[in-house]
């Protein structure tokens, strides 16, 4: 993740934007980026063991302008495990849900085509880094956090069903996908939000792994199933 220096650079930055009147021109939802934040901070505090750092709101992706000529938005979620190996589904949909019931409120009033949660960690076996996606549009989140009969066992089963295999069409259901070098969803190519988190990361897994990938050595924690000096752990 970003350092706080690198934070406070950028809220210069965009402070600096600001005043020059480019705010109205180049909306970035600092606002709603920062509560919703602060809400996912909230939400997993402490950080469970199965994750390396705290989840961030990454980006808000501008993906289309409404019939009413606000920005359709979707909001990114990051997530970093700490181990090798495949995650336990059950520990994945609780961070989804604690994500969602988080970020939802901060976006109440925009134009919400889907909520974007992405996730890294380490192959068990090979030096790499494997990414996978879950999308959920806003019916089912809303269903979710408002419905006491619709519960996260429900929203889960509701998402399977529904994921007709075309991950440019929420919702999506724990997808691998290419985040190095993205062409599709919400996203115009380029990086995803995850590969990023992942390659400023300083612990778990998938950190050790994307810099084992970029330097030839796994980094930090020396994480199973990275390779390298690291490990075999």
């Amino acid at each position: 993740m970003p350092s706080e220096d690198s934070d406070s650079l950028t809220e210069q930055m965009h402070d600096f934007l600001d005043g020059l009147g480019f705010a109205d021109l180049t909306p970035d939802y600092r606002d709603e980026r920062d509560a919703a934040n602060d809400a996912i901070d909230a939400a997993f505090d402490p950080v469970p063991e199965e994750l390396a750092e705290d989840p961030d709101l990454a980006e808000v992706n501008k993906v289309n302008v409404h019939d009413d000529g606000d920005d359709i938005l979707v909001p990114v979620v990051t997530f970093l495990f700490e181990d090798a190996g495949e995650p336990d589904r059950d520990a994945v949909w609780s961070f989804v849900g604690r994500a969602l019931e988080a970020v939802r409120e901060p976006f109440a009033d925009r134009h919400v085509r889907h909520y974007d949660l992405q996730f890294a960690y380490a192959h068990e076996e090979e030096d790499a880094v494997i990414y996978c996606r879950i999308a959920v549009h806003p019916p089912l989140v809303e269903r979710y956090l408002t419905d006491p009969g619709f519960d996260l066992d429900a929203l889960r089963a509701a998402v399977t069903e529904a994921d007709n295999g075309d991950d440019e069409i929420p919702p999506v259901d724990w997808t691998p996908f290419d985040a190095e070098s993205m062409g599709t969803g919400a996203y115009s190519g380029g990086q995803a939000a995850i590969a990023a988190h992942c390659a400023g990361a300083s612990a778990g897994a998938a950190a050790a792994c994307a810099g084992a990938a970029a330097g030839g050595a796994a980094g930090a924690g020396g994480a199973a199933g990275c390779g390298g000096a690291g490990g075999g752990m």
